[in-house]
């Protein structure tokens, strides 16, 4: 039985073998990233200037190219096929010092909330897909304590000042809770000019939360802040 399995799994390899999600290069590992693109996606790293009432933002990829891409297909087509292809790029970087320094002190991780039109629309939370099991493992709680108030216009098209406009109070809390000390990661998908961290970062210190720090699935920290270019 062990060697038909193996010899189906050789077959199936053979026909259908691992590819790189991002230029579908062939692989080792399913979902698996190639070197190079690894090399050209991959940045664990911290953005290195202060915006209250953010305490840090850590990205673990560069928005361009493949991360782009994959991203877009799952906000923009509802495409869940690339979900595990995220969830393998971040099981890659899981041990990297700079995760475990983020995550050493956190007591909750909260998703950025969608809208309910938004959420009906598309069927799902994509930052909920991207993070959800990877906090799991890290026996982080996931916790939505954030709702979003008003439906908003994909923000993709504005700038920072626009955003800042658009997104005032549109998010408040959930229910009432004492976050008193605590300290609280925003998990997102795209991270650019920060507008929208920011605002849930006000709902979340309103409630009394020490510190807070956002990990991005993506980001690219050399255009963020600036008013004409496009994102989150």
């Amino acid at each position: 039985m062990n060697f038909l399995r193996g010899l189906w799994q050789a077959v199936i390899y053979f026909l259908f073998p691992p590819r790189c999600p991002n230029c579908r290069e062939i692989v080792d590992e399913r979902y698996q990233l190639c070197a190079a693109c690894e090399e050209k996606i991959l940045r664990v790293d911290f953005y290195d200037r202060k915006i209250p009432p953010l305490d840090k933002v850590l990205r673990v990829t560069k928005y361009r190219d493949g991360s782009q891409e994959l991203l877009r297909k799952l906000k923009f087509d509802n495409n869940l096929g690339v979900v595990p292809a995220l969830k393998k790029i971040l099981d890659d970087v899981s041990n990297r010092e700079e995760i475990s320094k983020l995550l050493s002190d956190i007591n909750f991780a909260v998703p950025v909330p969608l809208h309910n039109e938004r959420l009906n629309e598309r069927g799902f939370n994509q930052t909920e897909k991207i993070f959800g099991e990877w906090l799991m493992k890290k026996n982080l709680p996931l916790r939505n304590f954030l709702i979003r108030t008003q439906a908003t216009p994909r923000l993709y098209k504005f700038g920072k000042a626009e955003r800042e406009k658009i997104l005032s109070g549109a998010f408040a809390a959930a229910t009432k809770i004492d976050l008193r000390g605590k300290n609280i990661l925003i998990v997102d998908d795209i991270f650019t000019t920060g507008t929208t961290c920011k605002e849930c970062a006000k709902v979340l210190k309103s409630l009394g939360a020490a510190k807070i720090s956002v990990l991005a699935f993506a980001a690219d920290f050399r255009e963020n802040f600036s008013a004409d270019k496009q994102g989150r």
